[in-house]
């Protein structure tokens, strides 16, 4: 009798056979049905499980950012049309019979857009925007002259109008006013500081006396070189007219100079400089120097 009660006891218990194991067995079978189970072809797909809440949450803000910029591409004309609008000023009404045309834009408003696209330029590429200024400026201040000198002798400045003088004034402007006066003006304001006592006295008494002959020098060699001479006139020309055109230099431009070094903003000293050598060149021309 004990003997058949031990192997009783000794045999596997059914954990469905009691309560307990009932229970167990339906929360186990509860699980199983709310969490999918990969099958095999699934996962050999790459299948995934469902997305967490973090990411629900930044699925949802892309499709919001998507939505957002969808809709501003949709308004891009309608944005585009209110500012053409703005710029160009109202519109006409039309005509009978005739399609719409905008009105002329006001007076001040090509100015303003010139000046804009200049400091813009002038910001991006500040050298090469000068150099092209300089030389625009200079082969119209030379023309000027020329124009000048041939209504004081009554001739027809149509025909005999001098090309190749604009085109070497063009040159030289280019390559080396824009250019040596951008660098001259930065080595003044880092080598004189605003702070330094009498800093306007001396940046003026460096540019007189010494960018001044100097640039001159330059100026009748480049000349000299460009229309073809040899060293003899050169050394002619130095001898005849440097001096003369130093003094009138001096006379003319020290004032021009001190406003221009001590008052005008350092992007703008170039193109003030190049404004007046324009009117200085047809100054000349008409005392027939």
């Amino acid at each position: 009798m004990t003997d058949a009660v031990q192997a009783l006891c000794a045999l596997p218990i059914n954990s469905h056979d009691s309560p307990e194991g009932d229970w167990q067995h339906a929360v186990s079978r509860q699980k199983r049905r709310h969490i999918p189970q990969p099958t095999p072809s699934t996962a050999a797909a790459g299948a995934r499980l469902p997305p967490r809440p973090a990411e629900r949450i930044q699925r949802a803000a892309l499709k919001t950012a998507f939505r957002a910029e969808r809709q501003w591409r949709l308004r891009a004309p309608a944005r585009e049309e209110t500012t053409r609008t703005r710029c160009s000023g109202p519109e006409e009404p039309p005509p009978p019979g005739g399609p719409r045309r905008p009105l002329a834009p006001p007076v001040g408003a090509l100015p303003r857009r010139a000046l804009a696209q200049y400091l813009r330029l002038l910001r991006l590429y500040p050298v090469l925007t000068k150099a092209a200024t300089s030389g625009i400026l200079s082969a119209l201040g030379n023309l000027l002259a020329q124009m000048s000198e041939k209504q004081q002798k009554k001739e027809n400045c149509s025909q005999k109008l001098d090309v190749s003088g604009p085109l070497r004034y063009a040159i030289y402007g280019f390559f080396f006013t824009g250019p040596l006066s951008h660098f001259f003006y930065l080595f003044l304001e880092h080598w004189i500081p605003s702070e330094v006592p009498l800093a306007g006295v001396k940046r003026l008494l460096l540019d007189r006396l010494l960018f001044a002959p100097a640039f001159l020098l330059l100026f009748f060699f480049i000349m000299n070189f460009l229309e073809g001479r040899d060293t003899a006139a050169f050394a002619a020309k130095m001898r005849s007219g440097f001096w003369p055109a130093l003094r009138m230099n001096w006379r003319v431009w020290t004032p021009v100079q001190f406003i221009n070094i001590n008052y005008v903003p350092l992007q703008f000293r170039v193109l003030f400089a190049n404004v007046v050598a324009l009117f200085w060149y047809a100054y000349l021309a008409s005392l027939g120097k």
